[in-house]
């Protein structure tokens, strides 16, 4: 049985923010501004089922984007972190440095084996 991917919300969109590049404040302002429009309570009640739908939404767009660690494996996961990939590289001298370790461990097994 093949699995299908599930085809996710841009959250960002939800929240109606023009940019992926924004900060917390600006996060918590529009799901406010937003919840308070979409909130199941203060909606008429033809239109109750679609805002309590919209309002979950909203709510799990917030708890996403606000927390940093979740908010990065969701950039991931949507495919956002290329644009910022150039930023996050480890420093050249870092990759050096591991790689260097990995060739002192190497040496150091083969005189062992010589031995």
């Amino acid at each position: 049985m093949a699995m299908q991917k599930e085809s996710k919300s841009n959250f960002y969109e939800v929240l109606s923010l023009g940019s992926e590049s924004v900060g917390f404040d600006e996060i918590k302002k529009a799901f406010r501004r937003m919840a308070l429009q979409y909130h199941p309570d203060v909606c008429p009640s033809l239109a109750k089922e679609e805002s309590t739908k919209r309002f979950v939404e909203l709510q799990q767009a917030y708890e996403t984007l606000s927390n940093p660690v979740s908010r990065k494996m969701y950039d991931y996961e949507m495919g956002l972190v290329e644009e910022r990939r150039r930023r996050d590289r480890f420093p050249k001298k870092v990759w050096e440095e591991q790689l260097f370790g990995l060739k002192q461990r190497s040496r150091i097994r083969m005189e062992r084996k010589r031995s």
